[in-house]
């Protein structure tokens, strides 16, 4: 009986989602609160939890901003219960609509696909898709793309190669696990391009890649990637069917203490981790891929935002067993990245840092694919857009994120 109802919702609610209208979010502001002790803190997570708030980060330290989407029925409610604790909350985004309007309307999508790189503004898939495309044709003996499996919808989750030929170490950066992470995705085209035009023309570039192959995987949740297009900006999973929802956390759905804190398993959840690990297809083409390569030498997830570069482990407060190593090498690439353009950025383990997060990317490929050097990276901002970063923070986003890459891959 119990599956023969799991089918029926998973059928009644996968027509739906076809037929989705626009989700809207007016009226919806960002506050940021600041609990100044570990009981205020205690307080706002309770709050957030009772009252079902979205929550777009979190801070280990007291003092340290908590940034929250409060619906317009609950902002004047939500404002006055912390008011009569005196915990200071403050407007980030005062219309969180206005913002999502905004980025969609200026938008210049074309009347043809693009084939080149464009930093300027995001980009929907099948522009991505193409302009990788486009890429591939101009640098035949340079790119080369592969899928690394199919969505639960039919897409492909495609990898970028780039190598000069031969069999050298590779460096994997994956971007847009979490579908909402718009800069993350166009975090990764910016390495394509700066791959492809400085070969042969920057002589740090070119170093690089006499040295180590690129895999770039620049969306890995294609589905979330386009519904967040379609429906709902603000999408974090994947869009596979469950009971009563929709998606899994793809990055709660690795075998890394899976199901463990930071995770949930309810399927409405922004954090439900999925059946059991490995159970989704977008964990299932990271993990494919990376085992299918002999020698990963460094890992890279990328993801928005908090300003902040993460080593394992997420799913403890315990350290790797080469902890100081990574916590140097991310220590040379936060310098880096702030020399650009003065972007402050906080280093150290994902759990210390920012939270628990069981079954995350990070700690499989620590652990199981024994890579020496994994680093979860949380661009722009610290919570004035959040997920929203405008187009013109793409560019510098971009330039000051490389940079730290590059530091650090010169750096092991």
């Amino acid at each position: 009986h119990d599956t023969t109802m799991k089918i029926v919702f998973t059928l009644l609610f996968g027509v739906a989602s076809l037929t989705a209208s626009p989700t809207t979010y007016h009226g919806y502001k960002l506050l940021s609160v600041k609990p100044r002790t570990h009981e205020e803190a205690q307080i706002v997570q309770h709050i957030v939890s009772s009252w079902l708030l979205d929550q777009w980060s979190w801070a280990k330290t007291p003092g340290a901003g908590v940034d929250v989407l409060v619906p317009p029925r609950l902002v004047h409610r939500f404002r006055n219960t912390l008011g009569r604790r005196h915990i200071p909350v403050t407007i980030k985004i005062n219309d969180v609509q206005t913002l999502i309007e905004q980025q969609v309307t200026n938008h210049k999508r074309s009347h043809t696909l693009p084939r080149k790189f464009d930093h300027t503004d995001y980009h929907e898939l099948d522009e991505i898709y193409s302009i990788l495309d486009g890429s591939v044709a101009d640098f035949p003996a340079l790119l080369s793309v592969y899928s690394a499996g199919e969505t639960y919808e039919g897409r492909d989750i495609r990898v970028v190669k780039v190598s000069t030929g031969g069999s050298k170490p590779v460096i994997w950066i994956d971007c847009g696990i979490h579908a909402c992470e718009w800069i993350s995705t166009a975090t990764c085209q910016y390495f394509l391009d700066q791959l492809t035009a400085g070969y042969g023309n920057d002589s740090q570039v070119t170093t690089l890649l006499d040295s180590y192959d690129f895999h770039i995987m620049p969306c890995t949740n294609p589905d979330g990637y386009v519904y967040t297009w379609t429906v709902d900006r603000l999408w974090r999973k994947n869009r596979v069917p469950n009971i009563l929802c929709h998606g899994v956390d793809c990055n709660r759905n690795f075998d890394s203490d899976f199901g463990g804190a930071g995770s949930s398993n309810n399927p409405c959840s922004d954090y439900y981790s999925g059946e059991s690990a490995f159970s989704e297809r977008e964990s299932q083409a990271v993990r494919g891929s990376i085992e299918a390569l002999p020698d990963v030498r460094m890992y890279f997830s990328l993801h928005s935002y908090a300003q902040l570069w993460l080593t394992s482990y997420g799913y403890t407060e315990q350290l790797p067993a080469n902890y100081d190593e990574q916590y140097r090498v991310a220590g040379v690439s936060v310098r880096a990245l702030e020399a650009v353009h003065g972007t402050k950025y906080n280093y150290g383990s994902l759990a210390n840092v920012v939270y628990l997060a069981a079954g995350s990317s990070v700690d499989w490929v620590y652990d199981s694919a024994k890579v020496q050097y994994t680093y979860v990276i949380e661009v722009r901002d610290e919570g004035d857009y959040g997920f929203l970063l405008p187009p013109e923070q793409i560019l510098p986003t971009a330039e000051e994120t490389w940079a730290g890459i590059i530091a650090g891959i010169n750096a092991i």
